[in-house]
């Protein structure tokens, strides 16, 4: 199946409103696959919680199996900023990523955000 580009997701941050989503997911790396869980998630990407992050500018395959439409989702990320290299900052261990396309059932992901309320831009 062809990856399919997102649309509207720009990379910047706080474009999309962020909706709570706390459930686990395979991230695939070139070299690491890491079993993790997402902290939130918006139309344009979304936080992981790990102790491990990988690098900034890198690529990876997030996989995750949705209960609402009972099926799996799978989506190609780029990793736009980590917990690490903000020490300062509070906050959870992690990493932001941007989603870039979705591989499977992208559109019916979205669909639960924008009914969770992650539907307009907002700065929160």
């Amino acid at each position: 199946m062809r990856a399919r580009p997102v649309q509207g997701g720009g990379g910047e941050r706080r474009r999309h409103r962020r909706v709570p989503f706390d459930r686990p997911c395979w991230c695939e790396g070139d070299d690491v696959t890491l079993y993790v869980r997402f902290a939130n998630a918006s139309e344009g990407g979304s936080f992981l919680r790990t102790a491990i992050a990988l690098d900034v500018g890198r690529r990876a395959r997030l996989a995750w199996f949705s209960p609402e439409i009972q099926d799996e989702v799978v989506a190609e990320v780029e990793v736009v900023w980590r917990s690490s290299d903000r020490p300062n900052e509070p906050g959870p261990r992690g990493m932001g990523l941007r989603f870039l396309s979705f591989e499977k059932n992208g559109e019916r992901f979205l669909d639960i955000l924008r009914r969770s309320g992650g539907d307009k831009d907002a700065a929160s």
